[in-house]
């Protein structure tokens, strides 16, 4: 068993890991895990422990990034929330989480959902419960997540993500999945 070597966590050193690459998004391809272990400020070999390639590190940012955002967006909700109340609350919290950590929403947005993950499972609920108290059309769960994250991933991808376009957006987003 190997003795690290570190005083820090795992967790701390995934977490500058994770914000140091994220914040270099657009030329991360290019650069080298050297130059990404300096910009976390830790060492090569932690890096290479963490991650010994560049294909795994991505892998794992990805899975840091989603663990983000999830831990913002669904934490627990109030019990009895209607359609566009629950609808409401999770918009906030994308939201909150796009404005507080605008690095790691832009590279979300940059990459596509996996089916299994809580996004993908949570807009299937949602979806499937808003058709049934009538609040919202009926649609397949992909549409729906489609409909509240393709519009915000551009935003982000634009870097034009703020309070006000984020309001706007909200009400045309819920125009789109509300029953009419």
């Amino acid at each position: 068993m190997l003795k690290r070597r570190s005083p820090e966590t795992i967790t701390v050193i995934e977490a500058r890991l994770l914000h140091a690459s994220v914040a270099l998004a657009d030329t991360w391809d290019a650069v080298s895990m050297p130059e990404l272990a300096k910009a976390a400020q830790i060492a090569v070999g932690t890096l290479y422990r963490i991650a010994p390639s560049k294909l795994i590190l991505g892998q794992r940012l990805d899975v840091l990034a989603r663990a983000a955002f999830d831990h913002y967006v669904f934490a627990p909700f109030p019990a009895r929330l209607t359609s566009k109340e629950r609808f409401g609350l999770i918009w906030t919290r994308m939201g909150d989480f796009a404005l507080a950590e605008p690095d790691i929403a832009r590279f979300l947005a940059c990459r596509a959902w996996p089916q299994d993950c809580a996004f993908m499972r949570n807009s299937h609920i949602f979806a499937r419960d808003g058709a049934a108290s009538g609040e919202m059309r009926p649609m397949l769960g992909p549409v729906a997540a489609a409909l509240v994250w393709g519009p915000l991933s551009a935003l982000l991808r634009d870097k034009a993500c703020s309070r006000d376009s984020l309001d706007q957006l909200q009400s045309a987003a819920w125009d789109g999945l509300r029953a009419l």
